[in-house]
């Protein structure tokens, strides 16, 4: 087996027939039948390597006990959902993988607890198969754990702040003193 490595030392990018591949049970790192041969520096051991972008393909295809060409094409996956959907979430900003909603797990999992806060049942996928006699205590449940205030989406304006109550107070006074 070729794989192809970068010497620490020199710098050189270079193939070396390895021969065969395997994985170390304990350390989880590839043992190779034959040595790798820089051919500037001569003899290397695997921590005088890195292995290159192909060389980590190559270790991979070594490794896996499958033919790359039996997976099926990148837009069959799209299709169903299981293609690398790396980008900007929406809601950090950190490049990630993405759900649908184009959020990364942790800012899901914040917009998830959020709706459950607000008793958006129908949205929330940890709400999906609760009975309704048992909403309200996986809302607890969720505000023990994590508090009471939102951490992605903002208020519905439906529920007023408890400030406004007390401007709207002051102000109704103000008017029956006139």
């Amino acid at each position: 087996m070729e794989i192809n490595f970068k010497c620490k030392k020199c710098g050189s990018i270079f193939d070396c027939d390895v021969g065969a591949v395997s994985i170390d049970e304990n350390s989880y790192r590839p043992q190779f039948e034959k040595g790798i041969f820089c051919p500037k520096c001569g003899q290397r051991s695997i921590d005088d390597v890195l292995l290159t972008e192909l060389g980590q393909s190559q270790l991979t295809e070594a490794t896996l006990d499958f033919d790359p060409n039996d997976i099926s094409d990148i837009e069959d996956d799209e299709l169903i959902g299981l293609s690398d959907n790396r980008g900007e979430c929406q809601g950090c900003n950190k490049i990630q993988p993405l759900d649908d909603l184009r959020l990364c797990n942790e800012c899901a999992g914040k917009l998830d607890r959020d709706l459950i806060r607000e008793r958006n049942w129908d949205y929330s996928v940890s709400a999906f198969g609760v009975p309704s006699s048992k909403r309200e205590e996986l809302r607890q449940h969720v505000i023990s754990r994590y508090g009471e205030k939102l951490e992605l989406i903002a208020p519905s304006k439906s529920m007023p702040s408890k400030g406004n109550k007390e401007k709207k107070r002051r102000r109704v006074k103000g008017m029956a003193k006139r």
